[in-house]
C-alpha cells in the first residue's frame, strides 16, 4: 500500500511538473507577443524590448554569461514602414495585411500608376511576346492575370519571369492566396505587392499607390546567449531566433508560432538543465535577432561565436514549434548519420511522434547559419495548421502546442543518450 502511494505521488508530481511547464511556456508567448514589444521588428525597438526581457529570463535562470553580459550585439540596415502603406483602385480601398502587403524592399511611391497585365496571350504568342518585352515599362505596374491564365503551369512560369522585374517596370503585383510579410535590408529600384487574387480584377488598368519607407543604415540589434558548464567542454547548442516582422505602419505582426514557440522551447530546456546536478555536456542557450531580415544573427554568433565552434556536437533549432497534429520534422537530421540512426530508434522505441520525418540539408532557419560553418545542425518543425505564418493572425490563442510536450522530451533523452 505504501509502494502504491509513493507511486501515485510521483505521478502527481510528475503531472504538476508538467503543466507548471505549459504555464510557463503560455506566460513566456503571450509576454513577448503582446503589444508593448511592437511584434519584436525594427519599429520602436521591439527586438531590444524583447532582448531585454529575454536577458532577463536568462538571469532568473541562473545561466551564465559568456565575459559579462548575455547579449551579442551587431548591426544592420533595415527599411522599415514608417506608415500603412495604401493600396486602392477604381475607388476601392484594399486593406493592408489581409488583401495586399507590400514587401519592405519596395521603394516609396505616392501616385497612380497604370496596370500591364501578362495574360495568355502575352504569354503565348510570340508577336505579343515581343513586343512586350521590347516595350517601355517604366512608368507601369506589372500585373499577371492568374484567372485569365487559368493554368498552374503558365501561372508559374510568369511570375518566374516577371516577379523578379526583369522589364524595369515601376512595379509587380503577384496574385497570392497566402500573404506573406517579411523583413529586407536594402530597397529595390522597384515595387512589389502581393494581392490576393480577385482583389484586383483585369479590367482594372490603374491604381493608386502610397508607400512610404523608413530606412536606417546601421541598426542596432543583438542576439542574446548563456550558458550552463558541464563536466565536459564539448557542447549541445540549443537555439531559437525571438525575432519577429514588427509593425506594418499601425499593425503588428505579433509571431506566436513564428517564434514565440521556439523561444520558449529554449528557455524551458535551459530551466529543466539549470536543475541537473551534473551536465554531461556544456549546455549552450542562444537566442539569434534578424532572423527573418536573412538569418543575420545566427550568421553573426557562427562567425563571431563566444563558444569553440569545434566543440558542438548537435545544434537544435526550433522554428515554429506550437503546433505538431500533423507530425513533426527534423530538418538536415540525415546530414549526419549518427543523429538520423539514434533519431530514428528513439522515435521507434518510445513513439515521441506518431510521424517523425527526417531530411537533408535545408537553408530555410538560423541552424544553416552553423550547418554551413561544419556543426551538425538540426531544425526542429511541428507540421500542423501553420496558416497564419507571417500575418497578423498568428497569434498565442491559435497554438495547440499539439507536438511541444514530445518535442522538450524527445531533446533531453537524445541528449543523454548522444
Amino acid at each position: 500500500m505504501k509502494n502504491s502511494l509513493l507511486i501515485i505521488a510521483f505521478l502527481i508530481s510528475g503531472f504538476s511538473v508538467l503543466a507548471q511547464d505549459m504555464e510557463y511556456t503560455r506566460k513566456i508567448i503571450n509576454e513577448i507577443c503582446s503589444a508593448k514589444y511592437y511584434g519584436r521588428g525594427y519599429v520602436n525597438k521591439g527586438d531590444s524590448i524583447a532582448a531585454s526581457f529575454l536577458g532577463k529570463e536568462f538571469s532568473a535562470i541562473g545561466l551564465e554569461m559568456y565575459g559579462n553580459t548575455y547579449f551579442q550585439p551587431y548591426t544592420t540596415d533595415i527599411n522599415r514602414f514608417a506608415e500603412t502603406p495604401v493600396f486602392s483602385f477604381g475607388g476601392t480601398d484594399l486593406v493592408a495585411a489581409k488583401d495586399f502587403i507590400v514587401i519592405p524592399s519596395s521603394p516609396e511611391a505616392d501616385g497612380k500608376y497604370k496596370i500591364e497585365w501578362i495574360t495568355k496571350e502575352t504569354l503565348t504568342n510570340q508577336w505579343v511576346l515581343r513586343h512586350f518585352l521590347s516595350a517601355d515599362h517604366s512608368g507601369s505596374i506589372i500585373c499577371i492575370d492568374s484567372t485569365g491564365l487559368n493554368n498552374p503551369e503558365l501561372y508559374a512560369f510568369a511570375n518566374t519571369i516577371f516577379a523578379k522585374n526583369y522589364i524595369n517596370a515601376k512595379g509587380v503585383i503577384e496574385g497570392s492566396e497566402h500573404l506573406k510579410y517579411t523583413a529586407r535590408t536594402k530597397i529595390n529600384d522597384y515595387i512589389s505587392i502581393q494581392v490576393k487574387p480577385g482583389k484586383i480584377l483585369p479590367e482594372t488598368d490603374s491604381v493608386y499607390l502610397k508607400i512610404k519607407n523608413d530606412f536606417v543604415k546601421d541598426y542596432k540589434t543583438q542576439n542574446i546567449v548563456g550558458y550552463l558548464p558541464g563536466k565536459s567542454d564539448s557542447v549541445v547548442l540549443i537555439a531559437a531566433h525571438y525575432d519577429h516582422l514588427g509593425m506594418m505602419g499601425d499593425i503588428m505582426f505579433p509571431g506566436a508560432n513564428d517564434n514565440a514557440s521556439g523561444v520558449s522551447m529554449v528557455l524551458n530546456l535551459a530551466k529543466h538543465y539549470k536543475k541537473e546536478k551534473k551536465l554531461k555536456y556544456t549546455m549552450v542557450f542562444a537566442l539569434f535577432s534578424g532572423e527573418e531580415a536573412g538569418l543575420l544573427g545566427s550568421k553573426y554568433m557562427a562567425g563571431n561565436p563566444p563558444f569553440d565552434l569545434t566543440k558542438v556536437k548537435v545544434m537544435f533549432n526550433f522554428d515554429m514549434v506550437g503546433t505538431g497534429d500533423e507530425g513533426v520534422y527534423m530538418f538536415n537530421a540525415k546530414e549526419y548519420p549518427a543523429v538520423d540512426t539514434l533519431m530514428k530508434e528513439m522515435n521507434k522505441d518510445k513513439e515521441y511522434f506518431e510521424v517523425m520525418t527526417t531530411t537533408g540539408a535545408t537553408w530555410s532557419s538560423d541552424h544553416a547559419s552553423f550547418f554551413d560553418k561544419g556543426v551538425n545542425a538540426v531544425f526542429v518543425y511541428t507540421d500542423g495548421d501553420n496558416s497564419n505564418y507571417h500575418q497578423p493572425e498568428d497569434i498565442p490563442a491559435d497554438l495547440n502546442f499539439a507536438g511541444y510536450k514530445d518535442i522538450y522530451r524527445f531533446v533531453i533523452d537524445f541528449v543523454q543518450k548522444f
